[in-house]
């Protein structure tokens, strides 16, 4: 489901008029776009992030891959920083690399630091761009190709046509409730009960979802 139907959806539910066609860019730059249209659109995106924070959702896993530099002991994910590793394999030798802090890299520093094939890997800090770096121990010295399995969450919508990841049940039903209470009519009766529905709906999205990882 589109970014715009998603916020149409919502739109019915409150009984009001519709975004009849898609908008040139991102939302809020729109001029085609009322105030009010661009309030549940950013509700939208609240409750997106809710959702996609709930559940390892299949269809937010990609694999993040780098090659590596023999002597380079940091490498950069390119990947922002709201992600999740779920697991990081050396491609080239099959070896599942462990996570460790950043306190242990730095013991195996001293008086020499290893190299060899990384075993392990932490994090340390982010780029200018706030993309995750990660240092690997030991040291590589030869190039091998890792594959990082990830979470990563979905960019906040903006164009019409960008089709959410996840559920859309649940996305639509958590803005709803969100959009009834920030209009503040009912003295909280009627969001509450769209919150149970929202939880619910969300509760069988991940039910569903789960019975594809069932192995995990």
């Amino acid at each position: 489901m589109t970014y715009r139907e998603l916020i149409n959806q919502v739109l019915i539910r409150l009984r009001e008029d519709t975004i009849p066609t898609n908008w040139s860019g991102a939302i809020n730059d729109s001029s085609t776009v009322s105030a009010y249209h661009k309030v549940i659109g950013a509700l939208i995106n609240d409750s997106k992030r809710s959702v996609e924070s709930y559940h390892d959702w299949l269809n937010l896993r990609e694999t993040v891959s780098f090659n590596t530099v023999a002597g380079t002991k940091n490498y950069n994910l390119s990947s922002g920083q709201e992600i999740k590793i779920l697991d990081v394999v050396n491609n080239t030798t099959g070896i599942h690399l462990n996570q460790v802090s950043k306190v242990y890299i730095n013991s195996v520093k001293y008086p020499t630091e290893n190299t060899g094939e990384p075993l392990y890997y932490a994090f340390n800090g982010s780029d200018a761009s706030n993309n995750l770096k990660v240092d690997l121990s030991p040291v590589p010295t030869t190039v091998d190709t890792l594959d990082f399995e990830i979470i990563k969450h979905q960019d906040s919508l903006t164009s019409a046509a960008t089709i959410l990841k996840v559920p859309f049940q649940p996305v639509i039903l958590g803005a709803w409730a969100r959009a009834i209470a920030e209009r503040g009519e009912d003295g909280g009766t009627q969001s509450s009960l769209a919150a149970v529905e929202a939880n619910e709906s969300l509760k069988q999205s991940v039910i569903l979802d789960s019975g594809n990882t069932q192995y995990e």
